[in-house]
């Protein structure tokens, strides 16, 4: 009976260690099922990761992580001036041709003007100019290219042909009849040029022409009358000039000139012009 008593006990006790052992075994099992899944940052990098903020802010919100810009991308790329914007554009836009009539004028038309001093009289009318009679003008000229052929000349490189229009202004002062008048002679000239090239010096072209043309005459009396219609009567002109250019920028002369008139008035005039060529 004591025999089967301590073999009884000592079963109990085995039982005891096998139970223990079993509720060890379960509870470890359910605290790995409770535990959270691991963060696939850890899985993938296997560095730690920052814990969450409480919900009562004591622990500190983790930095917030920063895309990496590859080299190539920080490179910044070069910004293009306006300039170079201006010529992009330019080089994308079609070019226009000029038409006909824009390329005829780029290509023969010439603006010119010029200062004078100038000597004007009108015989036949009584007019005589106060002092040494001589005054001062400027007027202004508009040149076409004429072709050789028009007139039967030979096509020639260094001989060229303008057909001109020249607005000339002149004040005037001076005594008709024994009244004292001051007023402008404004003349209007039409007329031929030639350009001839001189190649002893270089850049120069020797200019000649002729020109047919009216003066139209405006006069106020210094005294307190009225001026007579004879006073103002328009006459005819026939004027005779020669001078030189020389070429001292593109498209732009600069030389003398000298003008002397004939018929119902007579100037002499001596002065600088400049023309400009398109």
């Amino acid at each position: 009976m004591l025999r089967m008593k301590r073999f009884t006990l000592n079963q109990f006790v085995a039982c005891l260690g096998i139970t223990a052992a079993s509720a060890g075994s379960i509870s470890f099992a359910k605290g790995l099922e409770d535990m959270p899944p691991p963060v696939k940052g850890e899985q993938d990098t296997g560095e730690p990761t920052s814990p969450a903020p409480a919900p009562d802010g004591l622990t500190p919100k983790p930095p917030e992580a920063t895309a990496k810009v590859p080299a190539e991308a920080q490179t910044a790329a070069p910004v293009a001036t306006e300039e170079e914007a201006q010529d992009e554009s330019a080089k994308l836009e079609p070019m226009v041709e000029p038409g006909r009539a824009e390329r005829f004028l780029n290509e023969n038309l010439v603006i010119g003007t010029s200062i004078n001093m100038v000597w004007p009289t009108r015989d036949g009318s009584g007019w005589k100019p106060s002092g040494s009679g001589r005054t001062g003008s400027s007027d202004l000229l508009f040149g076409v290219n004429v072709p050789n052929s028009a007139l039967g000349l030979r096509k020639n490189k260094k001989f060229r042909l303008k057909g001109t229009f020249r607005y000339s202004p002149v004040v005037v002062a001076g005594t008709q009849e024994s009244k004292p008048y001051r007023g402008v002679w404004e003349g209007y000239h039409a007329g031929l040029e030639g350009h001839l090239k001189y190649p002893r010096v270089k850049g120069m072209t020797v200019v000649a022409g002729v020109e047919a043309g009216l003066v139209f005459v405006y006069l106020d009396a210094l005294d307190d009358f009225q001026t007579p219609t004879s006073a103002e009567a328009t006459g005819a002109i026939l004027t005779a000039h020669a001078g030189g250019d020389w070429e001292f920028a593109p498209n732009i002369t600069l030389g003398p000139r000298v003008y002397l008139g004939f018929g119902g008035f007579q100037n002499y005039q001596i002065g600088a012009a400049t023309n400009f060529a398109f």
